[in-house]
């Protein structure tokens, strides 16, 4: 443990597993005293604690160790624990790990800028549900960055609207701040006790056709069809396989992300079967996996954390039949809720009740290189951003997602065509309402399509190598 110099104010939290009695006036005049752990022998002191306010399984401390040791670019955990007496305990839990940080439209053969990133992953940030705490959090992160400790900070799950989300998106300085925000939604959906319950939150058309395709299936496949349930560390070899098996023919793979079999996939459901977090679902029909929902239970909340199924059986919604099946089992198991994950699917909409949105943002350092790093970011988000944003106001996000979805691995350009769109229409509209004159605009507009011409072709001439990770900083899988 190494102590840093306290803070000029106090923080107060409303963490359950410290008793924080209202301040007196004498103790309102405390500062916090703040403690940097960088190495997991000095963070042992912190485990019974830590497990009792971790909320999330990607805070957890087995989490980071696990995870710190399948990544080679690892450099060393950094934890940061606020206390001050009379007041909860706020903890900061992260990692710093070295990144190939690309430029937008550079090749991907390029060798990347090598970045050292501190990672705060969804619920890091133990304890911070003050204002005051918050504050904290952020200016000492952003002394870390002054200091040279590592060159940006990355917060992922910033739910809008929260302390957190406002205090590392507007109190960083105006070139450390993050001006091109990622921004995601969010399911969540409450387990009641029993599955007939949960199917109330559904009209009755779509509750006869989810049964009636569960009849369809096992009339077709008489005898055969039956769903299989993995919970221990002797099971994690079956579940990778069958969930490999199915995962190599889903849309989700072609993407690049959804299951991938990996050596570090595998390693987390290996922990997370010792530490019993672990609910894998599988449905076959006969001795094939045709569909799997691989989740993770932490603190009575069940998180999704990825499924796929073969396209083959499309017809009969594989998918949903396992998806109610393990409803069905996680309601007898009594548990309160279920995370659905980062974006947006139809079902989520169906059997979600709450939807939150979500952002993850950058705290970059006072120097040449990151404030490079934030323009590129800022760039590539914000037209990402603006072009979804559009999309969705004319109605014609699903479709676009569909149709994305059936594209072939070879046509995956998704930034080139993204920024592309935009570009183009704001172009178009800019020669239609006279911003431009016409000469200029015809000119932008055909170096803008030749320059994504060139960079199609290129990307089509070189292999391209499928990333493991999705939109969350530390999911090893995607459910969306």
């Amino acid at each position: 443990m190494e102590p840093q110099s306290p803070v000029s104010a106090s923080a107060r939290s409303d963490a359950p597993s410290v008793p924080a009695a209202p301040p007196s006036s004498a103790e309102a005049t405390l500062v916090p005293t703040i403690s940097v752990f960088r190495s997991f022998e000095a963070l042992e002191s912190l485990r019974p604690a830590w497990r009792e306010l971790c909320q999330y399984c990607d805070a957890d401390v087995d989490f980071l160790q696990n995870i710190v040791a399948q990544r080679p670019g690892f450099l060393r955990p950094h934890v940061m624990v606020f206390s001050t007496p009379g007041t909860a305990t706020t903890m900061l839990v992260g990692r710093i790990e070295k990144r190939a940080w690309r430029f937008w439209l550079r090749p991907q053969t390029t060798a990347g800028q090598s970045v050292a990133v501190l990672v705060v992953p969804e619920g890091g940030v133990i304890g911070a549900e003050s204002v005051v705490a918050c504050e904290h959090v952020v200016r000492e992160v952003g002394c870390a960055l002054r200091r040279g400790e590592f060159d940006l900070a990355l917060f992922g799950g910033l739910e809008k609207g929260t302390p957190l989300h406002d205090a590392v998106c507007s109190g960083p300085a105006f070139f450390c701040r993050d001006h091109g925000v990622k921004h995601e939604t969010h399911w969540h959906g409450r387990l009641p006790g029993t599955l007939d319950e949960f199917l109330c939150r559904i009209s009755s058309q779509h509750r006869s056709v989810f049964r009636r395709k569960q009849r369809k299936l096992e009339s077709a496949f008489p005898g055969q069809i039956h769903f299989r349930t993995f919970t221990q560390p002797g099971e994690v070899e079956d579940l990778a396989a069958a969930a490999a098996e199915v995962a190599l023919q889903t849309y989700q793979y072609r993407r690049g992300g959804g299951y991938r079999p990996s050596q570090e996939g595998k390693s987390f459901l290996e922990l997370a079967a010792r530490n019993q977090w672990l609910r894998g679902y599988v449905l076959y029909a006969g001795k094939l996996p045709i569909a799997f929902w691989i989740g993770t239970l932490y603190q009575s909340s069940f998180r999704l954390d990825t499924t796929g199924y073969l396209q083959d059986y499309k017809d009969f919604d594989p998918g949903i039949i396992l998806f109610l099946h393990m409803v069905d089992d996680l309601c007898k198991q009594r548990v309160k809720q279920l995370d659905f994950g980062s974006g947006e699917s139809p079902y989520k909409a169906r059997f979600g009740d709450t939807k939150l949105e979500m952002a993850i943002a950058c705290m970059f350092a006072p120097t040449v290189k990151s404030v490079m790093l934030m323009t590129a970011k800022c760039l590539r988000y914000s037209l990402e951003n603006t072009g979804r944003h559009i999309a969705s106001r004319i109605g014609l996000e699903h479709p676009l997602r569909k149709i994305w979805h059936h594209l072939p691995s070879a046509l995956q350009m998704k930034q080139s065509l993204e920024l592309t769109l935009v570009c183009l229409m704001l172009i178009f509209l800019g020669t239609w309402q006279r911003w431009l004159k016409w000469p200029e605009g015809a000119l932008l507009t055909a170096a803008l399509c030749v320059l994504t011409s060139l960079e199609i072709v290129h990307r089509l001439r070189t292999p391209q190598t499928p990333e493991h990770g999705a939109t969350r900083p530390d999911r090893v899988w995607s459910a969306s």
